[in-house]
């Protein structure tokens, strides 16, 4: 931590009173031992330079408190970063200040993002302490865990205090517990807020000729859908395929395809299992939510059955559908001119839709599915070190500041990104959108963050384009998924699953748990 408080304190008090300019302010700081990147979060901060400084400032400080001890008595003067391909951009802008400062060359390490996983379980059994920090998905969490390739990061947390959950600028939740935890414990630090959300076009919402008919044809005005009816309601409404411009861009290919079955059944009320981890998609609100996309499949674009994120991306930013669902880089994709030529400055977002249950009440429920962050593995030479890696990448100041660039995955996940962000946050996301992820990541339930969890989610996944692509009928479709899901629970033990599915279901938010029952679950 700075020694130098007092002094500190005296030049916020200045700043804010406008007795320095910007530059003075960050120049004084660092001559007191103030990071770049904490001075110019804590200047461009709407809390306020000494709120801020006091709210963000610390969980930066003392994991380069940490690193710097870590670092002089490190005998290996590397530090090898497991992350998968297309993410680097968000990591390579601090690889100088960590050799010049520490004398830590910073090494990264690219594979596919479906490779991580498997790259991790090898190294459990191989041990070659190639990697000091990992970053996968929370599905890799229970595994890792259970395999002993990884730390427990608890006890590390508790000493050097990342401020994970506090609500101002902590990690929103419910994802600071379903992204970061497993059975309660802190399995890995969040550093990418992956959720879905729906972007419309907003010149066609806007458009007179349009508003009119529709309003005529449905009976209330046009807008950003607020249920899966509006939705539907919208991508038949704008379907054009005479002029190659189609209703929605929904993913219905393999991989992709399961979330947007899993969203929707949640948002019936419905979870993914039981209290004692039964299958519960193979149900009426699931065959319902099956037939929602079957009927929805003639509006989507024709790469839909083959779309990946990239492709998928790319032919909205060209204009070629009114509607898609997206995680926020995809938002950037639209924004940004140069990838989205046809949607620049033209995008209404929202939360995902509600669905209406039968006391008529609505439910709200996206997904948080995939989402990134950084393990510790447990063969590093230098383990203290990779967890303040860990930390002081993912820190308020840090994170806010990495997040902007281009050419990586990460988005916003902690609460002061969304609701006190920087200019360049405000520049990339635009006001509008950082408060819609904040609204939505509120309602978010997690994917299958659990031992087997990478079995679970593929098994539903070939099932559900089974069943996309006319291979087999809803209830069909899902009673196999189930019966597979009671082999994986089998095989990797029922009560070990149970037990991470009952701190899963825990942490949902209120509306979820009350809509499905958990609240009552034991």
């Amino acid at each position: 931590m700075n020694s130098n408080r007092d002094e500190i304190k005296n030049v916020l008090g200045k700043f804010e009173a406008g007795q320095m300019d910007r530059r003075s302010f960050v120049q004084s700081l660092g001559l007191l031992g103030v990071s770049t990147f904490v001075a110019n979060a804590v200047m461009e901060s709407p809390l306020g330079a000494t709120k801020a400084f006091a709210a963000i400032g610390g969980p930066e400080e003392r994991s380069w408190a940490l690193a710097k001890e870590a670092a002089a008595k490190a005998t290996k003067k590397t530090l090898t970063v497991l992350i998968p391909t297309g993410s680097i951009g968000n990591m390579t802008p601090y690889v100088d200040r960590w050799k010049n400062e520490l004398g830590i060359q910073l090494v990264f390490i690219e594979e596919p993002d479906e490779v991580v996983h498997t790259k991790g379980m090898q190294e459990a059994v191989a041990k070659t302490g190639s990697y000091d920090v990992m970053m996968p998905t929370a599905m890799s969490y229970p595994d890792w865990i259970e395999s002993g390739v990884i730390y427990d990061l608890t006890d590390w947390v508790k000493q050097y205090d990342p401020e994970l959950f506090n609500p101002e600028w902590g990690v929103v939740f419910p994802a600071s517990h379903h992204a970061q935890l497993y059975n309660g414990r802190v399995a890995g630090l969040l550093c990418d807020g992956d959720q879905i959300t729906v972007l419309c076009r907003d010149d066609h919402l806007k458009n007179p000729d349009k508003m009119k008919a529709f309003a005529d044809k449905h009976g209330y005005p046009l807008g950003i859908p607020k249920t899966w009816t509006e939705y539907f309601n919208l991508a038949q409404f704008m379907h054009d395929p005479a002029n190659k411009f189609f209703g929605c861009l929904e993913y219905r290919s393999r991989y992709y395809v399961k979330w947007m079955f899993m969203q929707r059944l949640v948002s019936k009320g419905r979870l993914y299992f039981d209290q004692d981890v039964n299958p519960t998609f193979n149900t009426d609100e699931g065959v319902a939510a099956l037939e929602d996309m079957l009927a929805l499949n003639p509006y989507l674009h024709p790469d839909a059955f083959s779309f990946t994120w990239s492709s998928n991306y790319n032919a909205f930013g060209r204009g070629e559908g009114f509607m898609n669902i997206v995680w926020p880089s995809g938002f950037k994709y639209s924004k940004a001119p140069s990838t989205g030529p046809a949607t620049t400055g033209k995008i209404a977002a929202t939360v995902m839709p509600a669905d209406k249950l039968k006391d008529g009440s609505l439910l709200y429920a996206g997904m948080f599915c995939w989402g990134y962050g950084y393990a510790v593995s447990k063969y590093s030479a230098n383990p203290e070190l990779a967890y303040a890696y860990a930390q002081w990448m993912t820190s308020p100041t840090i994170s806010m500041d990495a997040i902007p660039y281009l050419g990586g995955y990460s988005d916003p996940y902690r609460a002061n990104q969304m609701l006190a962000p920087t200019q360049r946050m405000v520049d990339t996301y635009s006001p509008d959108y950082l408060k819609t992820l904040y609204n939505n990541m509120v309602n978010t339930v997690p994917d299958f963050c659990l031992p087997g969890g990478f079995e679970y989610q593929d098994a539903l996944d070939k099932e559900v384009h089974a069943c996309m692509t006319g291979d087999k009928k809803p209830k069909q479709a899902l009673d196999d998924a189930a019966r597979a899901f009671d082999r994986i629970t089998r095989r990797v033990g029922k009560e070990k699953v149970k037990t991470s599915w009952l701190a899963l279901a825990k942490n949902l938010a209120d509306p979820i748990k009350k809509a499905s029952g958990a609240d009552r679950w034991s």
